[in-house]
């Protein structure tokens, strides 16, 4: 059996995890139940939070009133103060809006099977976008727990691609 590779823990590793960070690092930690949690943590507190998501825009072209043509001058300019279109010698104008928003759409599936005549749960799998409070950003989850094969696997990959793979025994696998 293997012991816990947590400066002073003495307890038998259970888990196995898997992290790989963007900038090509790749560690792997065998950890007990309680020091699996903490070094997902760990990790995931250590990254850098993500980018705020782009800002609504808002832009104004000025065409002419006639022919369309695109203009050079700004949409405020008062009308006695316009020159002629060069196309077709118009002084009416239109001024063209574009507001530009973004709509981000997340999604998961949970998945619970269950033996017929029997109340628990078999497998429980959970699959999808995941938020980060820490990092104040999606990324993706996958959870897996199997009771037929004693099956328990999470895997999570963060904005930046840092991925936490984390292996066990379900039954080695409790709070």
């Amino acid at each position: 059996m293997t012991t816990c590779e947590w400066v002073g823990c003495a307890d038998v590793a259970t888990h196995s995890v898997d992290i790989s960070f963007p900038e090509g690092v790749h560690e792997t930690w065998q950890v007990c139940r309680a020091h699996d949690r903490i070094l997902k943590l760990q990790v995931v507190r250590g990254r850098p939070k993500a980018p705020p998501p782009a800002d609504t825009s808002t832009s104004i072209e000025v065409c002419c009133g006639e022919c369309q043509q695109t203009l050079n001058e700004s949409s405020s300019l008062p009308d006695d103060q316009r020159q002629p279109c060069p196309n077709c010698w118009s002084l009416t104008r239109t001024n063209k809006i574009t507001f530009v928003e973004m709509l981000m759409v997340h999604e998961s599936l949970h998945h619970r099977s269950k033996q017929p005549g029997k109340g628990d749960w078999m497998r429980d799998f959970r699959t999808g976008d995941d938020y980060s409070q820490y990092l104040e950003g999606w990324g993706e989850r996958v959870l897996e727990m199997d009771r037929e094969q004693n099956i328990y696997r999470e895997v999570i990959k963060l904005y930046d691609d840092t991925r936490l793979a984390s292996r066990a025994q379900l039954t080695d696998h409790h709070d």
